[in-house]
């Protein structure tokens, strides 16, 4: 096993990595938020206020009136009926599969899905079977075989995480019906899609009634804590039949009281700060296009650079440190090659910033093999 590597960020588009200041262009935090300082203030006015920690789970004597507060503000912001605060994103999907489980026969995952819905999947002890990625038509063959099982719960990502690709979630919805439930699990979406940052939903155009949503606050709100987004019933049977929801401790109160800061700072400066995101993004897809003549029209802030050969991994590292920029060459579960470069971009990179990568791509993806 590797241990991974040591990062320092020392602001909101450098990190110091062994002794040197780099552009990042890694980790998730697209809109910069966890840098802002509104959102900064009420983290540390949270702990002065409530302290670290709960120290118990909700469903006994943990339930503080900040977790409350964030989660009407989380209903008023994606139009939903509930919103249902957990520890993490990670556990968002687990919590929602282990309330949705008793009412379905059988689940189908789409087969790039991210870790935690495979978690999710196995958490509800049905059988599982996968689907080809986003794709309509295989979705609709497996619903066929698996239409004397009873109800099934579909699970996909709405934004997968490495490739920047959206689910066809407008195609997916009429196949089920009455024969089941959609499951997305949103974690890179909402914040970053959508006219008002609802998510893949919104930007698919897909009403948030007729599907239960999962999330986390760790990435586009540049806070802590997972989020499910539902029913009243949803929440209801979260409080029944969750174990891990019942048992777990939920974020950090200053998470949540950061939480409310992001919101507002999303209803103020969420577009332009989404405008700007895709605007470097589109600049970097333009090079792409100039070197593959694909259309690269993903809606997400991500690249995935995948080479055949170590030898060019290692001529794009070095040219990215010579460049002054973090190499983020990953290993990541269900990414699109075992190892491959993703660049996540956000509305603060500057246009010299955004330059310098366009530049690295050029020179790196001309000459691989």
């Amino acid at each position: 096993m590797h241990e991974p590597p040591v990062l320092q960020q020392i602001d909101e588009t450098h990190v110091l990595h062994q002794g040197r200041s780099l552009v990042y262009f890694g980790g998730s935090d697209y809109l910069r938020l966890s840098w802002h300082p509104q959102v900064r203030a009420a983290m540390a006015r949270g702990v002065e206020a409530l302290g670290t920690n709960s120290a118990a789970s909700r469903s006994t004597t943990g339930n503080l009136p900040v977790y409350g507060e964030l989660e009407s503000q989380l209903q008023r912001f994606f139009g939903t009926s509930s919103a249902t605060l957990v520890s993490a994103g990670y556990m968002a999907p687990l919590v929602a599969a282990q309330a949705l489980g008793p009412e379905h026969d059988a689940v189908l995952l789409d087969e790039r899905v991210h870790a935690c819905l495979h978690d999710a999947a196995s958490l509800t002890g049905l059988p599982v079977r996968t689907f080809a990625h986003r794709d309509p038509a295989g979705l609709k063959r497996e619903l066929n075989r698996a239409n004397g099982q009873g109800r099934v719960l579909v699970m996909t990502d709405g934004l997968f995480s490495s490739t920047g690709d959206a689910a066809p979630l407008a195609e997916y919805l009429p196949m089920l019906a009455r024969r089941g439930t959609l499951l997305v699990d949103d974690a890179h979406g909402v914040g970053v899609l959508g006219l008002r940052g609802r998510g893949t939903l919104e930007w698919a155009g897909v009403p948030y009634r007729r599907v239960v949503v999962t999330g986390t606050l760790s990435k586009a709100f540049g806070c802590y804590g997972g989020l499910v987004l539902g029913s009243r019933a949803l929440r209801s049977a979260i409080f029944q039949r969750s174990r891990l929801f019942v048992g777990n401790t939920p974020p950090p109160p200053p998470c949540a009281a950061a939480g409310l800061a992001a919101l507002e700072v999303l209803r103020l400066e969420g577009k332009a700060r989404r405008e700007r995101m895709q605007g470097n993004m589109e600049r970097l897809r333009a090079v792409l296009r100039e070197i593959d003549g694909e259309h690269h029209d993903e809606p997400g802030p991500m690249l995935a650079i995948r080479t055949e050969r170590a030898s060019t991994n290692e001529r794009i590292r070095r040219l990215l440190l010579e460049s002054g920029i973090y190499p983020s060459l990953i290993r990541y579960p269900n990414g699109p090659s075992p190892c491959f470069f993703r660049f996540a971009v956000s509305s603060e990179h500057t246009p010299s910033q955004i330059s310098a990568l366009a530049e690295v791509l050029r020179m790196g993806l001309r000459r691989r093999s």
